[in-house]
């Protein structure tokens, strides 16, 4: 079903209307050269409050703490080489960061 609303996944019959803007996690994270908090905004405005939030309900607290930088960390080619759950943790804060609700097994 998500891969039809995404538009991935030709229908065979019937349509497919999305109202608005569609965010997508997918199972596998995908982060980019970049610092932890580029990854996390993935361009969309800074707001303190907002982020906070993100970064607690993501658990990603005690990972910037043992980041060199905190969040503004390199991360990618040749910036800190992350475990597979701080990549998972990071992947769904910018989904969370994004305001929307609906993912493919994002905390598997």
């Amino acid at each position: 079903m998500l891969q039809a609303v995404l538009g991935e996944l030709p229908l065979s019959n019937g349509s497919c209307i999305v109202g608005g803007e569609v965010a997508y996690s997918s199972q596998e994270p995908w982060l980019f050269v970049g610092t932890v908090r580029q990854n996390i905004l993935f361009g969309q405005p800074y707001n303190a409050h907002r982020y906070k939030e993100v970064i607690r309900v993501c658990a990603l607290e005690r990972d910037l703490e043992l980041f060199p930088h905190g969040d503004k960390t390199i991360i990618g080619e040749r910036g800190v080489s992350l475990s597979g759950g701080q990549r998972a943790r990071i992947n769904l804060a910018r989904f969370v960061e994004t305001g929307y609700i609906c993912g493919n097994n994002i905390v598997s």
